[in-house]
């Protein structure tokens, strides 16, 4: 397609972004780390991760001059909002916070916008300055469902995960204490038998009471992993002023 004329409004705010996104990062990256239990470096722990946000950025920029090329899955600012996404999910981050730092992202272009639009907005048609701030807020829109799409497939993946390995610890659980609970019924089935030598009624006895202990030993553990699930899951991070 043509090259936009640099006399839109459009065109005029997309290099606006591109020329200030080293800004608009700073601001989104200190406004995060006051929100999470994580320092700045561990937001975006790398150099390659931090770039991210200037790669999305661009993508608002070119959308906000060429929407007839639609932000999909080809675009490579997706791949960089989908990587987002799984940073996020290794990092523990949940739904919501993710939702608030795409929220906290838009906020600071819709003002960084804003700002220029006073400026530069007069004489502009009304419906310029509309579709100009409609191609923002779908090009958001679409980056925070590429983020948000990806987060919850891994998440759903680690769902299905967690549960395979909780149907295996029950096949295990349920194999042990019926292994246990067999060979104590068997064991003091027996005893009353008036036929049995007393070695025997011994060995009986010796089975009833170790298999007893493996059963108490088994229901122990069994109590102490819901201790730690219940901990941790009333555990939860606070940022050191709020401590």
């Amino acid at each position: 397609p043509p090259a936009p004329q640099p006399t839109t409004i459009a065109s005029v705010l997309a290099q606006r972004l591109r020329d200030s996104r080293d800004d608009l990062v700073r601001r989104w990256l200190e406004r995060i780390a006051a929100r999470v239990a994580l320092t700045p470096n561990r937001v975006f722990p790398t150099d390659e991760l931090l770039n991210h946000v200037p790669l999305l950025i661009d993508g608002i920029a070119a959308y906000l001059e060429r929407p007839e090329q639609e932000i999909d899955a080809d675009v490579p600012v997706v791949a960089k909002a989908m990587e987002l996404g799984a940073l996020r999910h290794s990092q523990g981050f949940d739904a919501y916070e993710i939702l608030k730092e795409h929220e906290i992202l838009g906020s600071i272009v819709v003002s960084f916008l804003g700002e220029d639009i006073d400026e530069l907005g007069k004489g502009v048609a009304p419906s310029e300055l509309l579709s100009s701030w409609q191609r923002v807020a779908h090009a958001m829109e679409l980056i925070r469902q590429a983020t948000m799409t990806h987060f919850l497939r891994l998440s759903n993946e680690r769902v299905k995960e967690r549960e395979n390995l909780l149907r295996r610890f029950n096949r295990m659980v349920s194999h042990e204490l019926k292994n246990r609970v067999g060979a104590i019924r068997g064991a003091a089935s027996l005893l009353p038998e008036p036929w049995l030598q007393p070695a025997e009624r011994e060995q009986f006895h010796r089975i009833v009471i170790q298999n007893s202990a493996g059963l108490q030993h088994v229901l122990e553990n069994l109590e102490s992993l819901s201790r730690i699930d219940v901990e941790a899951r009333q555990g939860r991070n606070v940022l050191l002023p709020q401590a």
